[in-house]
């Protein structure tokens, strides 16, 4: 698995594709974490300059529907924005999409969002068609293959090459902490053949009926199929879990209220 240091830690976020200045992309830590969902912080969206961001919000079930942002969504998200019957912190519009865990779009000043406390957010950006996505990837999402519909979903809308796409995946639990049943091996390993590489069975874990799973290479492995380059799918090594310091998480924390955020925009130019 490729791995990615994310050396260049903020003091409540995670930069994501700062190589490219046209996108700002975060993951929030701990101290960026918000109550609930959806993901609002105003203060964070204001830091990195996107408080005048149409603001999509998901309604995650962990399954694998990916909705298409189009200009019409934004410009009646606009049309239906009155300030002033608005909180203060909510200084520009607000899509609710529900039941989805992906977005994509190719709209720019569109700040696409997701929500965490263990899953892990994939960030995409194709920088030739200008288009991005984001999905929300817990164990169901990633058997079912949430990342690899997010990037067919995005070649069929805006003809996306996967030899161009650039991918990140984020800070979630690390195959070290994420202890599962049987049974959850059982269906990975009926929806893909190579699971099993990412499935391991101590002897504690075999008399307790347990294994560990790294759906961080799970899903690497998957977008690899879609044929996107190894080298442009950089793998976050923080896990969720074992980092309090850094990191809100639902397993550690024996379930959780407080939820971190993953988020894309396209800038104007």
């Amino acid at each position: 698995m490729s791995g990615q240091a994310d050396t260049n830690l903020k003091k409540n976020y995670l930069p994501v594709f700062e190589e490219y200045p046209e996108v700002t992309g975060f993951f929030s830590l701990k101290d960026g974490a918000v109550e609930g969902s959806p993901y609002n912080n105003p203060e964070m969206f204001r830091r990195l300059g996107l408080e005048d961001a149409v603001r999509i919000w998901p309604t995650q079930i962990h399954e694998t529907r990916v909705a298409v942002i189009r200009q019409g969504d934004v410009d009646a998200a606009k049309a239906n924005f009155d300030p002033g019957n608005q909180n203060p912190d909510d200084c520009s519009p607000a899509i609710i999409i529900p039941d989805t865990d992906g977005t994509i779009t190719n709209r720019k000043n569109v700040l696409l969002t997701t929500v965490h406390a263990d899953c892990l957010a994939v960030f995409c950006y194709d920088p030739v068609k200008e288009a991005i996505g984001l999905c929300h990837a817990g164990w169901r999402g990633t058997c079912a293959g949430i990342a690899m519909e997010m990037v067919e979903k995005m070649e069929e809308e805006y003809g996306c090459d996967p030899e161009d796409l650039q991918i990140y995946i984020g800070p979630g639990i690390s195959q070290c902490c994420f202890e599962a049943g049987m049974e959850v091996a059982e269906a990975f390993a009926e929806n893909w053949t190579f699971a099993e590489d990412y499935i391991t069975r101590t002897p504690g874990d075999v008399a307790n009926g347990k294994c560990h799973i790294d759906i961080k290479g799970i899903n690497q492995e998957q977008l690899e199929l879609m044929g996107i380059p190894t080298e442009q799918i950089r793998v976050s090594e923080h896990c969720t879990c074992c980092e309090p310091e850094l990191f809100c998480s639902y397993r550690r924390e024996g379930g959780t209220y407080m939820r971190m955020g993953g988020g894309l925009c396209m800038k104007e130019k």
